[in-house]
């Protein structure tokens, strides 16, 4: 089968393509022809970073959808031809290739009428996102909740899912991603580089601030939306941790929350896991009711997909990147 392989964790020019043996399920598992991958902003830091479990050459890509071909002896719950999709487990990945395995327990059935490619740009950004409004904040009716970072996949999939919780949304993105936002619902678009953010969070929640920030930006972005969050209000951390630059000095009682979703295999229990295939099997059906959008706005062929790592590396991007593969 073709696969993309890291040779060495320095960088996407060490990642190529090539062929290599088709995997075979264990008695858990159960194996998936892949008709597409959606690519996240981990995945070419993993091109640099490695993983400590990796062994190379290394096939990465952690986001897929397919269809099941085998299944491990004890695995009742997938046949073969079944619809599905599902997040990789970092410390084997393989997504970016014509077959994967992964443990049936994480794994989510895809509605008949949803297609590969949207169902592919769900899991790293529509889990992540899921758990930050869902999970952690647990959002709720009439709530003002801030989302920085808007314009990337875990942002755009927050701003629908606390939509959909009832809640007054204000998006923070660069202007390009500002009409699609707003299709998604947004209640207002900030621009950081022009807007004066505090300002007009102020204005549109009326001076009694924000219940809850989700920052999907850094640890700095993190700490300065720390301020215009209200008393016993939360501020949930999706692409940093508060290891560099520290919490504004507050005595508001701000909850911390952190979505690592990535630490969800090496840390987490079955339970953990499983909770993974149901946020799946959710938003699949999200999608296929119309309530959600997976926001694909590029598709490339599989020879395509550094390029594709590439271009979501400089940021000039809106949406999601699906990568089909040759081999439906």
């Amino acid at each position: 089968m073709n696969a993309w392989r890291l040779t060495k964790p320095e960088g996407l020019t060490h990642l190529e393509l090539e062929d290599t043996e088709k995997p075979t399920p264990n008695s858990d598992e159960i194996c998936i022809q892949v008709a597409a991958v959606s690519l996240n902003p981990m995945d070419y830091k993993l091109a640099s970073w490695g993983y400590a479990t990796w062994n190379y050459p290394q096939v990465i890509g952690l986001d897929v959808s397919g269809t099941v071909t085998e299944v491990g002896k004890n695995v009742v719950q997938f046949k073969a031809g079944d619809r599905v999709l599902f997040f990789a487990d970092p410390r084997t990945a393989g997504g970016f290739a014509e077959f994967v395995t992964s443990k049936a327990n994480a794994v989510s059935r895809i509605p008949d009428s949803l297609d590969f490619q949207q169902a592919a740009a769900l899991p790293c950004a529509g889990y992540s996102a899921w758990m930050a409004v869902y999970d952690k904040l647990q959002a709720k009716p009439g709530q003002h909740i801030a989302i920085t970072g808007a314009g990337g996949g875990v942002g755009g999939f927050a701003v629908q899912l606390a939509k959909l919780a009832g809640a007054h949304v204000y998006a923070i993105a660069d202007q390009q991603h500002h009409e699609r936002l707003l299709q998604y619902g947004a209640d207002a678009v900030i621009d950081p580089h022009k807007d004066n953010l505090a300002m007009r969070i102020i204005g549109l929640t009326e001076d009694h601030l924000l219940h809850s920030v989700i920052d999907c930006v850094s640890a700095k972005s993190g700490s300065m939306m720390s301020a215009l969050i209200r008393y016993n209000g939360h501020i949930v951390m999706v692409a940093d941790q508060f290891n560099q630059v520290p919490l504004l000095a507050t005595t508001k009682a701000l909850s911390l929350h952190e979505v690592a979703l990535h630490g969800t295999f090496a840390h987490g229990s079955p339970e953990h896991i499983y909770h993974l295939a149901d946020i799946g099997n959710n938003l699949s059906n999200l999608v296929a009711e119309g309530k959600l959008d997976a926001m694909v706005t590029e598709v490339l062929t599989f020879k395509q997909l550094v390029k594709g790592l590439e271009k979501l590396k400089t940021m000039s991007h809106s949406g999601k990147i699906v990568v089909i593969t040759d081999s439906v």
